[in-house]
């Protein structure tokens, strides 16, 4: 299947198409398989001036998780995990409407916004009504106008230093809305980690987290 992908990112970077990814299990995610996540990291490395957008799924929640060079240390892309329709387990149903750059000769195809709706579960099942409100928009959330690889990391630098931010934020989108959501220092630290963590079994990213504290979070989260 890798090999598949190179040859499709070759041809793209020869004729100067850009290429976006669609895909279900987050390659930083704990169960996807070690040698295909770090392979695929790679080739995100490889091709980061062909590739302008992964969008995944699987988690149920509202993630990031980025990628870097291992020759210099800069962003050079990210993934978009998407919220669920589905209310396992104990989430709020959601779905995300994207803004991409183009057409037009030049376009970058980069994602520019978008836009996550939200099913409140309480109010539908008193008031018997299916009513989706927008939950965020990214752009206005985050203060972004050019969601890229770049200011995505600034996002993390920024969620990373103030946790007020974050809490108000990134924390509380994570689980849709849901009441009662912790925001403790576990909580931020394995979320932080996370949002960096674009490859599986990885124990050099967060390295005030140890991996096995890392993967108990990760099942206790566990969704699909």
């Amino acid at each position: 299947m890798l090999q598949w992908l190179v040859q499709e990112l070759s041809w793209a970077e020869a004729y100067g198409v850009k290429v976006i990814i669609l895909g279900h299990i987050p390659t930083g995610a704990s169960d996807c398989f070690k040698a295909f996540s770090w392979n695929y990291y790679k080739i995100v490395d490889r091709f980061e001036s062909t590739i302008v957008g992964q969008f995944v799924g699987h988690t149920h929640k509202d993630e990031i998780r980025m990628f870097f060079s291992d020759d210099d240390g800069h962003p050079t892309g990210f993934q978009f995990i998407s919220p669920s329709l589905t209310t396992y387990s104990y989430i709020n149903p959601s779905f995300r409407v994207y803004t991409l750059d183009g057409p037009y000769p030049e376009a970058t195809y980069q994602t520019l916004d978008h836009v996550t709706y939200l099913l409140d579960l309480e109010r539908a099942n008193k008031k018997n009504e299916t009513v989706w409100e927008v939950e965020y928009t990214a752009s206005k959330a985050y203060n972004m106008t050019w969601i890229t690889a770049k200011e995505m990391y600034k996002l993390y630098h920024r969620l990373n230093t103030d946790k007020e931010f974050f809490c108000s934020t990134y924390g509380r989108f994570y689980e849709h809305s849901r009441s009662g959501v912790s925001c403790d220092d576990d909580w931020f630290k394995n979320l932080m980690c996370q949002f960096i963590t674009g490859r599986s079994h990885d124990p050099s990213i967060c390295k005030d987290l140890p991996l096995h504290q890392q993967l108990a979070f990760a099942q206790e989260n566990k969704l699909c």
